[in-house]
């Protein structure tokens, strides 16, 4: 239970680094995309290499190559130099040495053309020392590393770096007590930045280091650590260095089942992500094992591969080793002459390299040989070198020293530690203190609180009342002003009609009396308008809808005039204070009676809609249409006009003779 629960946490955060990571690429394209001309995109281009240099190689050169034209046409010499410094890399890696030794090339005439700016001078020291390390010219490689320590500034990242590759040079050159200090200086200060990528470097560098004083089981113990930090991290380049070193202790611990598994997994990613370097290693060191387990024909075959790599790729100690060990592999096997010329021709070559390991190797390979020549003599000359470069390597001496190196580096560690401590210990009693006083303000605060909601619900109601109070108000205003307007000007018209009927006695009467009933009705409607506007329950849209419906069939259905309603399903909850009710309604039977009187139409069709927190009406008839440069607006137009206004509208009108006309409101919802 407790390993599914391990394990589940490594997958959630390997997931969240994954997920962090995604982030981080996104935010630095949206960069690229906004400063697409200027030194903040050439800046977040190369942050995109740095993110994509151990996981896809094709995209880190891609963005490196648009980052080069503007930083060249800005003169951004920083950007242009750390993009001829990752060029180095990624075609080395990959196996292009003419191409990496070009912007090499270019890297240094940079820096020599501008020797005031000391970052050019350490980018181009930086790439030469990596360049030739990765050839295995390690005496070549490592005065360019050094050079860069007077530029060196104090517990950063940068520094921490060039710590690494400078105890992986010297660790290449067989002197594993500079290469331990200069690990473990670079693992302090990772950590103290907390870097897990450069704590992962460093820890697979020391790895490497007791590896080779044969302290497997301290070795594994870095292997495994720095194997977990690059899986959290989805460092796929990184994984492939570890699962070499890691196959290389299983092997030396005669486990090789797992160092198999280690190296195939090595191999195969290597080809995925077309690193040659990587894949020329993994299939020398597989070769190596096969041999150890007596199948010489598959170590025959691996050796031979990395032969043929490590030749394009220009490494010459390699290829000098595999040569050597495909020699090894016949001494083994006994199946035909040895090449005494070719056994020297690799000692020289690693002698030449400053490869003291691989000089001890040929040394014992030789003493081998001519033993089985029977050339005692010569056999024991080289079996006391190998003995006595074991003994410089791999003596007590050293072993114990470094020994005391990784201890004074636990000791600063666990000081550390007690050191941050101490620090959480006064940090709890701190926010103890600061917990004491958080409590005595928040509850000043709640009561502060407290008072100010009963302050503001009091304000709101008397503000609500208030509101209330001016709406009723205005709701009489228009109410009377409607009653005077519209039915006190009827009645007016009702009570002469009266008189004169009254008046009347040459039969003429009826006359009067139908226009009387004609503005009673008139009455009526207008009083059913009024009353239907102020009522709350017609407040949604769906109400003056539905109250539409009715008006449109009252007065078109007896003409035999079709209509349609179209889109009230999306405006339909929709709700409207009473006066936007009642105007909008009025606009609508102004523009229906029109319709009805003049347009000769055989159909009419509504349509509302809503849009951008707007309610748009448009009523088409296909009718006559008339020509809007000869025909006056009259009062009812006016009308409509002066009521959308009032809805902080607008209304418009369109018609052409033969095609009709188009009415269209659109109006605010709030």
């Amino acid at each position: 239970m407790k390993r599914a629960i391990i394990i589940c946490f490594l997958l959630n955060i390997s997931a969240l680094c994954s997920f962090a990571q995604g982030a981080k690429v996104d935010s630095l394209q949206q960069v690229v995309k906004l400063h697409p001309k200027d030194t903040t995109g050439v800046n977040a281009l190369l942050g995109l290499v740095s993110e994509f240099l151990r996981i896809d190689l094709a995209k880190a050169k891609s963005y490196t190559f648009q980052a080069i034209p503007v930083a060249d046409s800005l003169h951004h010499l920083s950007g242009l130099s750390a993009s001829y410094l990752y060029l180095v890399a990624l075609y080395q890696n990959s196996g292009h040495q003419d191409s990496a030794g070009h912007y090499l090339g270019k890297l240094q005439m940079l820096a020599e053309a501008n020797p005031s700016d000391w970052k050019l001078k350490a980018n181009y020291n930086q790439s030469a020392g990596l360049y030739y390390k990765n050839q295995s010219d390690f005496k070549k490689a490592l005065p360019y590393l050094l050079e860069n320590l007077k530029f060196a500034k104090p517990n950063i990242e940068g520094t921490a770096g060039l710590y690494l590759n400078i105890g992986n040079a010297y660790f290449n050159l067989s002197d594993y007590r500079n290469a331990m200090h200069y690990h473990l200086e670079g693992l302090v200060i990772f950590e103290k930045v907390n870097s897990l990528r450069g704590q992962s470097f460093c820890l697979h560098s020391l790895g490497n280091d007791f590896f080779h004083l044969s302290q497997f089981e301290l070795s594994k113990k870095y292997y495994l650590q720095a194997m977990r930090i690059k899986e959290q991290l989805n460092d796929k380049r990184g994984l492939i260095t570890t699962w070499m070193g890691a196959g290389d202790v299983y092997k030396e611990s005669n486990q090789y089942p797992l160092s198999e598994k280690y190296y195939l997994q090595a191999i195969t990613a290597s080809r995925e992500m077309k690193l040659p370097g990587e894949e020329l290693r993994s299939l020398y060191q597989i070769g190596l094992l096969y041999k150890r387990m007596e199948k010489f024909e598959q170590a025959r075959e691996s050796i031979k591969s990395s032969l043929v790599l490590a030749r394009q790729m220009g490494d010459s100690t390699i290829s000098a080793k595999a040569k050597s060990e495909l020699v090894g592999i016949d001494i083994a096997q006994q199946t035909k002459k040895i090449d005494e010329n070719t056994l020297m021709a690799t000692l020289e070559t690693v002698i030449e390299a400053g490869n003291r390991d691989g000089e001890l190797v040929e040394y014992g390979r030789l003493s081998e040989y001519y033993a089985m020549n029977k050339q005692y003599e010569k056999a024991f000359e080289y079996l006391k070198k190998y003995e006595q470069l074991k003994d410089e390597i791999e003596g007590t001496e050293v072993l114990l020293e470094l020994r005391e190196l990784e201890g004074q580096y636990q000791t600063e560690k666990k000081e550390r530690e007690i050191e941050l401590l101490k620090k959480d210990q006064e940090l709890q009693a701190l926010a103890l203190d600061r917990e004491r006083a958080n409590v005595i303000i928040i509850a000043i605060v709640l009561a502060s609180v407290v008072l100010t909601a009963l302050l503001l619900i009091n304000r709101y109601r008397v503000v609500a009342r208030a509101k209330r109070t001016i709406e009723m108000e205005r709701m009489r205003n228009a109410i009377a002003r409607d009653l005077h307007d519209d039915i006190g000007s009827t009645l007016s018209s009702i009570n002469i009609m009266s008189q004169l009927a009254l008046k009347e006695d040459n039969g003429h009467a009826g006359q009067y009396f139908q226009s009387i009933q004609e503005h009673s009705s008139k009455i009526m409607e207008s009083m059913s308008d009024i009353v239907w506007s102020i009522n709350p329950n017609n407040d949604s849209l769906e109400q003056v809808l539905v109250k539409m419906k009715e008006f449109a069939a009252e007065i078109l259905e007896p003409k035999g005039i079709a209509f349609s309603f179209q889109g009230i399903d999306e405006v339909k909850n929709i709700e409207l204070a009473s006066e936007k009710r009642k105007n909008v309604f009025l606009i609508f039977k102004e523009a229906i009676n029109n319709a009805a009187k003049y347009s000769n139409a055989s159909k009419i069709i509504i349509n509302v809609a809503g849009q951008n927190g707007n309610i748009i009406f448009s009523i088409s008839d296909n009718g006559n249409g008339f020509d809007p440069e000869k025909v006056k607006p009259g009062n009812g137009l006016k009308n409509m006009e002066a009521r959308a206004k009032s809805l902080l509208g607008a209304l418009s009108r369109t018609s052409a003779i033969g095609n009709g006309t188009h009415i269209n409101l659109e109006f605010p919802i709030t």
